[in-house]
């Protein structure tokens, strides 16, 4: 288990390593200068070389977490190397007004404020990704919307400790695709306000804002499921018969549904095991059921030789929804698109 930790100059990832349990810790920075003490002077074609160097070496080594840089502004260091050495990313995401404020502080940093903050964060998140997807590694992005940052860790370090002892969403959808019966055609389709108008989980009196940040990694889908879990534990509730649940199928769908249809939902279990059960669907769901796993199980399931079919509404489908061979975007009510999917490529998809 190989993990690095990535994220802009003072996100805060150092303060994170320094509390890590259960993993060697490393330091990119020191390791770099061990085997180039004179780093920092280097041409940006030496720093490659020696960063080459080093993933090269620690490939060696296993159980660990280091922290890295995807890229300093707009000059990219993130190597092939870097890539291939790590089997799960964690990328740092600050407000970007928090970042600023800590780089004017910093004499070491405040020279990366002629950059945008914003768009740069955007850049590594979406570059990053856009790499895990493609060679099939796990992408996390740790955020904590409403204040910005971590004024307490303990949350992250839980989550690491939950990817040593197994979590994988890569993992999690490969289990999931060897489940799905072989089909040429299967229908991928998202649970709450896709194959029903309702959210299972708003009928429980549930809201969260764990997903404003529209990232959808397994960061988030862990920590829905354990705020969940939670807020269940502590109103007076029971599971109810899916005819007083007040749910409404989306016709809108019905007839587009094709092949071996399966349910893919983050939504509340005990509902959707009632609503699977009574259409007859395959229901996969859980704590790592995240908008990166709906689109490994999509291309695993591609990879296999089925053809397939996405619906989805929101950022958490989007994923699976550009990757599929067919794919419908539910709208809103209203007949718009949901904010979490705004100054995303909406095109090939199909709108109902």
């Amino acid at each position: 288990m190989r993990i690095g930790l990535y994220g802009l100059p003072t996100a805060g990832k150092s303060y994170i390593l320094s509390a890590v349990r259960n993993l060697e810790v490393l330091s990119g920075s020191s390791r770099l200068k061990e085997l180039a003490p004179n780093f920092h002077d280097l041409t940006d074609a030496q720093k490659e070389a020696v960063r080459q160097e080093l993933a090269l070496q620690l490939r060696q080594k296993d159980r660990f977490i280091m922290d890295g840089h995807y890229s300093f502004g707009d000059a990219v260091v993130f190597t092939a190397a870097d890539g291939q050495l790590y089997d799960t990313f964690l990328y740092l995401y600050v407000d970007p007004k928090i970042i600023s404020e800590r780089m004017s502080d910093s004499i070491r940093n405040n020279k990366y404020l002629q950059y945008d903050i914003e768009q740069w964060q955007k850049f590594e998140v979406e570059s990053l990704r856009a790499y895990c997807h493609e060679n099939n590694k796990d992408f996390y992005i740790i955020d904590n919307p409403g204040k910005g940052f971590f004024p307490d860790i303990s949350i992250i370090l839980e989550f690491i400790d939950s990817i040593v002892a197994g979590y994988s969403c890569v993992n999690f959808a490969k289990e999931i695709t060897a489940e799905i019966v072989k089909a040429d055609v299967v229908s991928l389709i998202d649970g709450d306000k896709t194959f029903i108008k309702e959210d299972t989980s708003a009928l429980l009196g549930y809201k969260t804002h764990l997903f404003d940040g529209n990232f959808y990694s397994g960061f988030q889908a862990w920590r829905h499921n354990r705020e969940l879990s939670d807020y269940l534990r502590f109103i007076d509730y029971s599971i109810q018969p899916i005819e007083t649940m007040n749910i409404t199928l989306n016709e809108n769908i019905q007839d587009k549904i094709n092949g071996n249809p399966v349910i893919l939902t983050t939504g509340h279990y005990g509902s959707w095991k009632q609503i699977a059960d009574k259409y007859n669907i395959p229901l996969f769901y859980g704590h790592k059921m995240c908008s990166d796993t709906k689109y490994f199980i999509a291309k695993f399931l591609q990879e296999r030789g089925s053809k397939v079919i996405a619906f989805g509404d929101s950022m958490n489908d989007y994923f699976m929804l550009k990757q599929a061979d067919v794919s419908y975007l539910v709208l809103k009510k209203d007949g718009s698109v949901s904010s979490s999917l705004s100054g995303r490529d909406l095109e090939g998809l199909v709108l109902v």
